[in-house]
């Protein structure tokens, strides 16, 4: 198989296992069969991230409960509507916008408070041509299409070995 970037990935995430029981290490296994050395996309929901940072410790709050629609795209700024009023985003946060079976994963730079339904945010990287208007932004659980590196899969031979990978953003 080759493994061809046609572009600079701008999410590359290096992931590592907890030391493993046999159990779980068969689990482990059956994933990266399923991976296919890199032919498989896999969705990918950052848990270190997976709410915004106004929501610490309020995890259920409604106000993430609507998943907003994109309305306009400039450069790095995104007008999101539909979202309740109050929704606070601030830089650091992770959001995400999904175009049929196409997902993003952007790193808000500014935000705001939404106000009239409708927030504006600045994000990196810029929106890839497959984002359109009228994309589904997530605010909670955001998501991306990755796909494994090939070769990057790794097991350690120990009694509790500990597995390692590296995920690769991807368009679809």
């Amino acid at each position: 198989m080759a493994f061809v970037e046609y572009a600079d990935a701008y999410w590359t995430i290096a992931m590592r296992t907890v030391p493993l029981r046999a159990s779980e290490r068969l689990l482990v296994e059956a994933f990266k069969d399923a991976c296919r050395g890199g032919l498989q996309t896999v969705l990918y929901t950052p848990k270190h991230m997976c709410i915004p940072r106004a929501y610490w410790g309020d995890s259920s709050n409604s106000k993430m409960a609507n998943n907003g629609n994109l309305v306009s795209i400039t450069g790095n700024s995104l007008v999101i509507n539909s979202v309740d009023n109050g929704l606070t985003l601030g830089a650091g946060d992770l959001i995400s916008a999904t175009t049929g079976e196409y997902n993003a994963l952007f790193r808000i730079q500014a935000g705001g408070v939404a106000s009239g339904n409708s927030i504006t945010v600045t994000v990196e990287p810029t929106a890839p041509a497959y984002i359109t208007t009228g994309a589904v932004m997530r605010f909670k659980n955001p998501v991306a299409n990755m796909r494994v590196m090939p070769g990057s899969f790794e097991i350690t031979d120990d009694f509790f070995p500990v597995a390692s990978f590296t995920l690769v953003e991807i368009p679809k």
